[in-house]
């Protein structure tokens, strides 16, 4: 009796579900020896291109299918920026081919060509960790280093250009007070890291760091976790299936970073932090220095308007940090500057803000400051 046979499958069958189970039940029937799965980027918004489907489910934000191409079945969708399949085939080689053709059909976006990058979003929910993808509009350094006093400028221009990532911490901590162009420095970062790194936003990070050791585990594991398809439980118990790992694939996940983003999480780094939040800072300080970050290619950035006196010493003491950037009010003589390359020609006696400068720049008189544009929008 063949293996497969005695293996009887039972869960909760959705409508968005259909696809992924069909593909398992004619893997297990006609006895696929091989399954590969994948997910990139990509610009495409529908299957139409992959050919005529003999299963199609439409939903919020893509849609996904079942196909069949010259003995090679796959399950293919496209959500949000994001493509996955999972192909099932007689033999490593043509499931890898098949791999090839779809990714050449739903092409990756051209991020040169619209002056954007892609972003994981990431959230807890229902159901556990959640990942959402976005390309987000970005400047140059070039454009806005203008926009940064002479010390913080300096600072971030070592970041720009020429950062060697694992050398000096996995830390890169951002503070200074609200309306100093944190932000804004942050979108330029993630244009000029574009190739060598890949860019995770938390939005919730309490939790992040909070109960759910999961949410933590499952960001930072990624490409194990993160796989839209439910085929990696696809091989429990069934001895003849190989879960195929591209070499290709795998020397770009050696050669990509991570990053993960946490923007104004002053309060999990302060010195009462582990008594306000509980281990959120243990957790935090083990994956920038300790067992948990040892051997992840994970840099985190933390931005917080705290002033960094009154942050925890154990999280910008030497040998942590990567880079440690305090954002300053531009001087005097700087905004004014500032105010005259925009057009104003303006008496300017104290040091300003970035958002006051904007203000002022849109007819504003007084300079109250207007909050920046955040970096998911």
């Amino acid at each position: 009796m063949p293996a497969h046979e005695s293996v009887q499958l039972s869960h909760e069958l959705q409508l968005d579900q259909a696809p992924h189970s069909l593909l398992l039940k004619r893997v297990l029937d006609e006895g696929y020896p091989v399954v590969r799965s994948e997910h990139w980027a990509t610009s495409a918004t529908s299957l139409d291109r992959v050919g005529e489907p003999e299963l199609r489910v439409l939903s919020e934000g893509g849609e996904q299918g079942l196909f069949r191409f010259d003995g090679v079945l796959a399950q293919i969708g496209v959500f949000h920026g994001r493509a996955f399949c999972a192909v099932a085939a007689g033999n490593v080689e043509a499931a890898e081919e098949r791999v090839r053709h779809l990714r050449a059909v739903l092409a990756p976006p051209d991020p040169s060509s619209a002056h954007e990058v892609s972003v994981t979003f990431w959230t807890y929910g229902p159901h556990g960790p959640q990942p959402s993808w976005r390309s987000i509009s970005v400047p140059e350094w070039s454009e806005i280093r203008e926009n940064y006093s002479a010390p913080t400028r300096g600072a971030l221009e070592g970041l720009m250009s020429d950062f060697q990532p694992a050398h000096g911490g996995q830390l890169v901590l951002w503070h200074g007070e609200a309306g100093t162009g944190k932000t804004f420095a942050l979108r330029a970062l993630a244009w000029a890291w574009r190739d060598w790194c890949d860019l995770h936003y938390i939005v919730d990070p309490d939790s992040f760091f909070g109960e759910h050791a999961d949410y933590l585990m499952s960001v930072l594991l990624q490409p194990q976790y993160a796989t839209p398809l439910p085929m990696k439980h696809a091989g429990m118990g069934v001895s003849m299936m190989q879960m195929v790992a591209e070499e290709g694939e795998e020397q770009r996940q050696e050669k990509n970073w991570q990053l993960l983003i946490l923007e104004d999480t002053g309060e999990l780094l302060t010195a009462d932090a582990k008594a306000v939040i509980g281990q959120g800072l243990s957790r935090f300080l083990n994956v920038v220095d300790g067992l948990i970050g040892q051997g992840l290619r994970v840099l985190v950035l933390v931005t917080t308007n705290e002033a960094i006196r009154t942050l925890h010493p154990a999280v910008a003491r030497p040998g942590r940090c990567a880079a440690n950037v305090d954002f300053k009010r531009l001087a005097a003589d700087e905004a004014a500057d500032w105010l005259d390359r925009h057009g104003l020609e303006e008496d300017v006696r104290s040091d300003s803000t970035l958002a006051s400068l904007y203000a002022r720049a849109e007819g504003n008189a007084e300079g109250v400051e207007r909050p920046l544009t955040g970096f998911g929008e």
